[in-house]
Formats: structure tokens, C-alpha cells, sequence
């Protein structure tokens, strides 16, 4: 897939331009300031820094360029509140990369993991396209898996006393005033819940199981979701190594979702990364994808 990170080679590319030599930077401020602002629409990141290192003219044409880059290449995507505390509010550039960046969500071993719902520092447009591509891996786990999925974005966020952001319980394994919807990759089982609903849902995608969470070790599986015109997707790398997609698994998600991972009574070791955000899906057989598309078990309520 093409990330969303190349969308714009302004914003992210991580390439050097031919303007490399910091001599050959400030011999730029020389040039009509029209002249400069084109050049600069031109650079990467890596080179618009220096760039607008070189004088304070050169600043503001380097930070409108990169804010104006990433405003349009990250068009939909909205950083968390709370990322932009403190004494100074970080320019746009900077909000997205803080956002977006990689990070493990969760990771380690424990007798008792605390039940949680905890989202990435983003909230999404669900017009998309959005592919959010996550590492899972589970061991030595009597209870399942940890799971991926979203959260209506006005779901409440709080502090745990370990620093991270998160949402008291499993959203998608209990009925709440906000849509939340899971999947345990390993199996395909999907959960959500509605809001107003007493019940949650439950079904399973026509996939295969991959792995057993109750080994002492396993390798970590790629997976992730599209978000597309509002309906949303599964997807993960099965035993042969390729993605491969399911069923549309919901056809009416809120304006804006929050990507989660999800805990409920689990045990064991548990690793989650999230890795990147795309702006479309995986590559994908569409012969072999035909045979993971419906459900093994149709939704179903329960409590």
C-alpha cells in the first residue's frame, strides 16, 4: 500500500534533495522570496528543517510550506488534544508526526492485565480511505487475545498510573453510550457494542486460526483495518504470509473513530504495536480473497 506518509513528498519523504550543502542553503536567501517559497514547496522534511534553519526569513517560508504539506496529506486525521499540551503549541507539521508516529501500545508479561480500552493519539474522518496497520502477538494466554479495532472518538480518555491514555474496561465487550467494535485476529471473532444497547455482538469472520494465544511463543501478526465511506473493514497477514481481507463487518461508523487496542480478562504475554497509518489497503489476491469474505458465525447478541 502507499503510506500515508508518501502522500506527500513535502511532508515526510525521508529522501535528500539535491540541496544538500549548508552553504548552498544560505546562499538561497539571496533569492526573491517568491523564488524561495517554490523551492521550499519542493523539499522534503528532512531538508525543509534546514532549510528554514538558515534565517528567519527562511523560517516562516520552511514552517507555512510544511504546515500547508501536511494539512493535505494528512487531510481527515486529527491529533489527540492532549499531545498538544504544554507551554507552546507545536506547529501543524509537527502535531501530525507526533501523532502518527510508531508505537507499542502494550508489551509484556503479567498474571493480571487491568481490562482497558486504549486509543492511538488520532482521531480519524471515516469518509477515508484509512488502513491502520498494527504487530499483535499473544502467548501463553488461557483467556484469548488482546484486540484492534475503534472507538467512537467522543469516548472519554483518562490517565493510568502508568502514563498511558486510555478508556476504563472493553468498550466492545460492554454496552456503553458509544459505538466500539474489536477483532481477536488470531480467529476472526468480532465484537461491538451500540450505543443504547443492553447487549453486545458478536460474530466470527470466515478466516481460518491462525497461532494458539496458549503456547509459550508466537511470532507477531500483522493486521489492521480499512475505513472506507464509512464502513470498515479487517484485515491480517494469514499462514501463508499474504494479507487477506473479511466480511465489511459494519456499513454506518460515527463521523470520527479513535483506533484502539482492547483488554478483558486477560493473561499472559501480550504485545501491541501500532505501526502505520495508510491512505489505501493492503495488496491482496482477489482470488484468494474470496475465500475469507462472510462469517463462520453470523451476529449474534449476547451478554
Amino acid at each position: 500500500p502507499n503510506s500515508v506518509s508518501s502522500r506527500t513528498v513535502r511532508v515526510c519523504s525521508a529522501q535528500c534533495s539535491a540541496v544538500e550543502e549548508p552553504g548552498a542553503m544560505a546562499a538561497l536567501t539571496g533569492f526573491p522570496y517568491g523564488v524561495v517559497e517554490a523551492i521550499a514547496e519542493h523539499l522534503g522534511l528532512l531538508d525543509v528543517l534546514p532549510f528554514g534553519a538558515t534565517s528567519l526569513e527562511m523560517h516562516w517560508i520552511a514552517a507555512k510550506t510544511a504546515g500547508d504539506a501536511a494539512k493535505y496529506a494528512f487531510d481527515g486525521v486529527l491529533p489527540a488534544a492532549y499531545l498538544l499540551l504544554g507551554p507552546r503549541e507545536p506547529p501543524d507539521w509537527l502535531k501530525f508526526l507526533m501523532a502518527l508516529q510508531p508505537r507499542c501500545l502494550v508489551r509484556g508479561n503479567r498474571k493480571v492485565w487491568p481490562d482497558q480500552t486504549r486509543p492511538l493519539p488520532f482521531v480519524l474522518d471515516t469518509t477515508g480511505p484509512w488502513f491502520v496497520e498494527f504487530k499483535l502477538a499473544a502467548a501463553g494466554a488461557p483467556n484469548g487475545t488482546p484486540t484492534i479495532g475503534l472507538v467512537d472518538a467522543g469516548c472519554p480518555v483518562t490517565t493510568s498510573g502508568e502514563g498511558g491514555r486510555h478508556c476504563p474496561g472493553d468498550l466492545s465487550r460492554r454496552g456503553t453510550e458509544r459505538f466500539a467494535i474489536s477483532l481477536a485476529p488470531y480467529d476472526g471473532t468480532v465484537l461491538a457494542a451500540r450505543p443504547g444497547s443492553p447487549t453486545r455482538c458478536r460474530a466470527r469472520l470466515r478466516w481460518e486460526k491462525i497461532g494458539d494465544e496458549q503456547q509459550k511463543w508466537n511470532d507477531p501478526m500483522s493486521c489492521g483495518f480499512l475505513i472506507e465511506n464509512r464502513k470498515l473493514k479487517f484485515f491480517r497477514v494469514g499462514g501463508r504470509g499474504e494479507w487477506h481481507s473479511g466480511e465489511t463487518v459494519c456499513e454506518d461508523l460515527p463521523k470520527q473513530v479513535s483506533p484502539c487496542m482492547f483488554m478483558s480478562s486477560y493473561v499472559g504475554f501480550a504485545l501491541v504495536q501500532y505501526v502505520c497509518l495508510w491512505n489505501s489497503l493492503p495488496e491482496t489476491c482477489p482470488h484468494c480473497d474470496a475465500n475469507f469474505q462472510g462469517f463462520a458465525e453470523p451476529w449474534d447478541s449476547w451478554n
